[in-house]
């Protein structure tokens, strides 16, 4: 791939973003219910939409059934509690998030392994797969953060350096996330 047509992050960088909450339990539904209404009914797993909570930008993505990753910056733990359901809700130590352009969107796809019925080739907006880029486990969401469409990653803390290296290895010579802030 010449330098031209391939992968350019200089000036883009990769910044870490607020950590995700995971919300699950039996009664995991009804409480994302509770906190962005109805709509959230409407979404199949991996699929998410944008919403106000108390004020503040929130991205809630439906992982299964009754499971739900939000990205949220206050203490959703403060609005979940007094609404007395069984359900877990945690920031997972062990995982980071990071966001880069959704411009990247092709050159990661191109690079990474899916399994079927799962594909990044043309990922809409409100949309996330579960991946591999290189040796490195991820889940890749396409939604706008900051009103601007962007490539959240979801990856084990530990990876977040090796997953600089990797990009930074493709083949094409003009990767750099020097301003990268894990």
């Amino acid at each position: 791939m010449s330098g031209a047509a391939g992968l350019n992050l200089i000036g883009m960088g990769m910044v870490k973003i607020a950590q995700p909450w995971d919300l699950a339990g039996p009664d995991g539904l009804e409480v994302a219910r509770a906190l962005v209404g109805e709509t959230v009914d409407h979404l199949a797993p991996f699929q998410s939409m944008e919403t106000v909570l108390a004020g503040e930008s929130c991205a809630v993505l439906r992982m299964c059934d009754r499971a739900f990753r939000l990205t949220y910056p206050g203490p959703l733990d403060q609005l979940v509690t007094p609404l007395q359901r069984q359900v877990w809700l945690k920031q997972l130590p062990w995982m980071g998030a990071v966001a880069l352009p959704a411009q990247v969107l092709p050159h990661l796809a191109a690079r990474a392994t899916v399994r079927a019925p799962h594909r990044l080739e043309g990922l809409p907006l409100h949309r996330a797969v579960p991946a591999t880029l290189g040796t490195i486990p991820v889940l890749l969401w396409h939604h706008p953060i900051g009103a601007q469409p962007a490539l959240e990653l979801h990856l084990a803390h530990t990876q977040i350096e090796p997953f600089r290296q990797w990009i930074q290895s493709i083949p094409d010579g003009s990767v750099s996330l020097t301003t990268a802030h894990p």
